[in-house]
């Protein structure tokens, strides 16, 4: 077997930076779509503005547009201590209030820790303030800010007036507050309502996309971006997160047991850390549903590699997306969505196969605690028997159980990013709040839910 040791450097990211980037968009599209629409109008008009405005020494191109992508993921999260609730379809970007101000610090935060652009991230800090000429001087994340807000602002004004023209004078949409060089800049790209006519059509989209695909970020930046699209189900999900992190870890400790070169093990890993993306499209209520699904909401879940597939098809390789799409099936043909049989399942699929059902029964769940080690076996064995399973892997499994979870931290290291320092950060910014309405938040009547008795077989699980 390899040494683990060495995995960490075999591994590379199968996907390029601007697939990564397009992934993470349509996720955040189930979410609320409003929400991603409002964003990529704001970021088209960046981009044009970026390609027309002399960034500062420091500045990118590249990192202001995905700043300019990311910059409302702050609204993407429920947040109890303001009561809000990301589902809103009139959510007010430009609002001074402090639950407003809260969502871009928790933006600034996120994408300071969680993605490649780290210090450009700042940007957001006092995000809905006004332009400030002498930070601009020595900051050019101030230029970030006076771009990107300016555009968010023509954005919510085509949203929310979509028969009506731009004020001829910018300043009218936030008085005082606009930076005049980007004003100007936009003025000019205007004429005769160009920018504005294109992004009220949507014919905006097709150039924005082109942008996005040509990015390219390093390799390790690509590797941030593909565990950001885990971490992007904990705004649905944290149970999802958390059993996509462990199904990618199972599948590597049984790919390494059967060789498989970095190649394949990379495709296997970037297959295991999307299998269960179109779970951001399932109901919070079913994911998290503290007992035995019915009939009609478990169609509902078994719909998820239906979603998975739109939501990765034209954006990843057939292969990846045979892989994700696989995953429930089975080798006597009782899996699903299409009832496959062992020859129509290759070495792959077979192992994302056994590391999902591994998750599932080792880990605690909404509906249930972890299981012993020789209840999962048990479980997993009968379906072995049945047909189901692939053997030789099962028994891989069954020999070396204890040492594959000797293994798992190791392993989880691989998917670590620094998300605690995002929540530290971001309480540390609600505590120093002062408002009543900040205070009027109480988080210790946060209730944690109650385990629930163990379920007895595979058959009273949640499809996984």
């Amino acid at each position: 077997m390899n040494d683990l040791d060495t995995l960490k450097t075999q591994l590379y990211p199968v996907l390029s930076s601007g697939a990564l980037i397009r992934i993470a968009g349509r996720v955040l599209l189930h979410i609320n779509k409003e929400i991603v629409r409002h964003t990529e109008r704001t970021s088209y008009l960046v981009m044009k503005i970026a390609h027309a405005y002399k960034l500062p020494e420091r500045g990118s191109i590249r990192n202001l547009v995905f700043l300019s992508l990311f910059h409302t993921i702050g609204f993407f999260r429920e947040d109890m201590f303001f009561n809000y609730s990301p589902y809103s379809n009139d959510i007010d970007y430009l609002s001074d209030t402090l639950e407003v101000k809260s969502k871009y610090m928790f933006g600034c935060f996120y994408l300071e820790f969680m993605t490649p652009i780290k210090d450009d991230a700042m940007a957001l800090d006092d995000f809905n303030s006004g332009y400030n000429k002498d930070i601009k001087n020595y900051l050019y994340q101030e230029t970030y800010k006076s771009i990107i807000n300016l555009c968010a602002r023509v954005s919510d004004f085509v949203n929310r007036y979509p028969d009506k023209p731009l004020p001829d004078d910018l300043n009218d949409l936030a008085p005082g507050k606009l930076d005049p060089e980007v004003i100007g800049i936009f003025s000019g790209l205007n004429k005769n309502h160009e920018l504005e006519d294109c992004i009220r059509d949507e014919g905006y989209l097709e150039e924005l996309y082109d942008f996005i695909n040509k990015m390219q970020f390093s390799e390790e930046d690509n590797k941030t971006l593909e565990k950001l699209l885990i971490y992007l189900l904990d705004f649905k999900s944290t149970v999802t997160m958390s059993h996509s992190i462990n199904t990618s870890c199972y599948a590597l400790a049984l790919g390494l047991r059967k060789d498989l070169t970095s190649e394949q093990l990379s495709k296997l890993f970037t297959s295991a850390v999307l299998h269960d993306i179109g779970k951001i499209v399932t109901p919070q209520r079913i994911l998290e549903y503290p007992g035995k699904l019915s009939p009609e909401d478990m169609g509902i879940m078994r719909y998820h590699v239906n979603h998975s597939k739109r939501i990765l098809k034209g954006l990843v390789p057939e292969e990846i997306l045979d892989n994700v799409f696989r995953h429930h099936e089975k080798l006597n043909g009782s899996g699903y969505p299409q009832h496959l049989t062992a020859s129509e399942l290759n070495l792959t699929q077979r192992i994302l196969t056994i590391a999902d059902i591994t998750s599932a029964l080792c880990d605690s769940r909404s509906y249930k605690g972890k299981f012993s080690k020789e209840k999962v076996l048990s479980i997993m064995r009968e379906m072995t028997d049945k047909r189901e399973l692939d053997g030789e892997l099962m028994n891989i499994l069954e020999n070396e159980f204890d040492i594959i979870h000797e293994e798992m931290p190791v392993l989880q290291s691989f998917m670590r990013v620094d998300f605690s320092k995002v929540i530290g950060k971001y309480n540390e910014y609600i505590l120093h709040l002062s408002s009543p309405t900040a205070a009027s938040g109480d988080l210790d009547d946060i209730e944690e839910p109650e385990d629930l008795e163990e379920l007895e077989t595979l058959e009273d699980l949640e499809e996984l």
